[in-house]
């Protein structure tokens, strides 16, 4: 076919991996865009949904902590089907859902599909290759695959926009779909692949909670790690009832609103890049904390819609700064 035929053919293995990052990343803004308005135009109140997203928290937590070891033990294929076919349950479950029993259901069959989910593309894909002698793609490929899923991510949630059009609740049978179809779509395109396979899972569990807890830096870690989540997840249950309830715009402005987020969160990252040549990783994360806090101020002082749109994009700057930042003084801090 000569050179040219040959470069442009597609690497299987690696398409395999952007095509689940892609659908993970797709399923995961249909979902985002509208789950906490879509509660509240159910009757649920802001407290009881404040419930579901702590116990979905709480869960997530939980269940992410053995599934690493769940999925070498008995595969990564094994994991992403069972992962995404759970997933599927929970999001049409959610879907249906009108009181708060089953939307704490849902959201438990949700944190349970997520967190098998949750790292095992990575670890398929960097087993794959490494058996074809390719390890070193996956420097490139990753940051690669960071990108499209921030695109991708963007484009998705404008189209929830036009999802949610006379029907608010619409993107999630969508994703409850896709996610269906993701997991019947991996049992044929996948080869499964394991980490290790000896270690009993009563043992891998105890070994990780001993690791975290004996060691300082690492619960100091935990407690950063648990402190931004709470933050994130205000700002996670605040905003879409914001707009909806304070700010009186239809829910159709959800997925815009989120695309305006995915943009600003990538130029969060990109901006940490640059902040990382000449700050130390802990005072990036310093100012991307800063950036969180005015954002939250801003919002909290004026109740209008101009205020709303900078306050929040203030905080997705920072986020985006802190989330880069910490990845790196973190991995630093754990390598000591």
């Amino acid at each position: 076919m000569g050179r040219f035929g040959k470069s442009m053919k597609p690497d299987s293995t690696i398409m395999k991996y952007y095509f689940i990052i892609i659908l993970y990343n797709g399923i995961d803004k249909l979902f985002g865009t509208v789950y906490v308005a879509h509660m509240g135009l159910r009757g649920l109140t802001s407290f009881q949904i404040g419930q579901v997203l702590a116990i979905s928290s709480i869960a997530l937590s939980i269940f992410d902590f053995p599934t690493g070891n769940i999925a070498d033990k008995y595969g990564r294929k094994r994991s992403l089907v069972l992962g995404f076919f759970i997933w599927s349950i929970g999001l049409l479950v959610f879907f249906q859902a009108n009181n708060l029993f089953t939307f704490i259901l849902s959201i438990l069959l949700w944190a349970v599909g997520v967190s098998l989910i949750s790292g095992t593309p990575g670890a398929w894909f960097v087993d794959e290759i490494t058996k074809e002698g390719r390890a070193h793609l996956k420097a490139k490929v990753f940051p690669n695959a960071n990108a499209i899923s921030l695109i991708f991510g963007a484009i998705v949630a404008l189209l929830s926009s036009v999802l949610a059009i006379g029907r608010p609740d619409f993107p999630l049978l969508v994703a409850g779909i896709m996610a269906l179809g993701t997991s019947i779509m991996l049992i044929f395109i996948l080869n499964e692949n394991y980490g290790d396979r000896a270690i009993s899972f009563r043992k891998a569990l105890v070994r990780n909670t001993i690791d975290i807890f004996k060691s300082a830096t690492m619960r100091l870690i935990l407690i950063y790690s648990m402190t931004g989540r709470i933050a994130f997840q205000t700002f996670v249950m605040i905003w879409q009832l914001y707009m909806v309830k304070e700010l009186k715009l239809s829910t159709a402005y959800l997925g815009f609103t989120m695309a305006i987020f995915l943009v600003v969160l990538a130029v969060g990252n990109s901006l940490a890049g640059i902040l990382l040549k000449r700050f130390e990783g802990v005072k990036v994360s310093i100012i991307g904390q800063g950036l969180i806090a005015i954002g939250s101020i801003t919002i909290v002082s004026h109740t209008s819609i101009v205020a709303f749109y900078l306050g929040a994009s203030l905080i997705e700057l920072g986020l985006g700064i802190d989330k880069s930042a910490s990845s790196v003084w973190v991995h630093d801090f754990i390598q000591v």
